[in-house]
């Protein structure tokens, strides 16, 4: 019987996690951030109620449109992540 998957990456590695959690004038918010090693100025952000996530740094907090896409979340609940975002990354 041949091999059925052909790994490409399997490494165990220890990471520090960061978990926030807070609320807003519209819903509360809980967030995990893992630095990215491949790129250093970016976190793996993990919304931890929607089970998404997203490589972000702050330069893409400008990007209109990305994080309603990514978090499924409306015009002004993305608002309110990105002024978060700005001030955790």
């Amino acid at each position: 019987m041949g091999k059925r998957f052909e790994y490409l990456r399997d490494e165990t590695i220890t990471r520090e996690i960061r978990y926030v959690s807070f609320t807003s004038s519209l819903r509360r918010y809980d967030f995990a951030f893992m630095k990215n090693d491949e790129h250093p100025d970016k976190y793996t952000v993990i919304d931890l109620q929607k089970n998404r996530f997203a490589i972000l740094g702050k330069e893409d907090l400008s990007n209109k449109g990305d994080i309603e896409h990514t978090f499924h979340e409306s015009e002004m609940e993305a608002d309110e992540i990105r002024e978060f975002l700005r001030e955790v990354l």
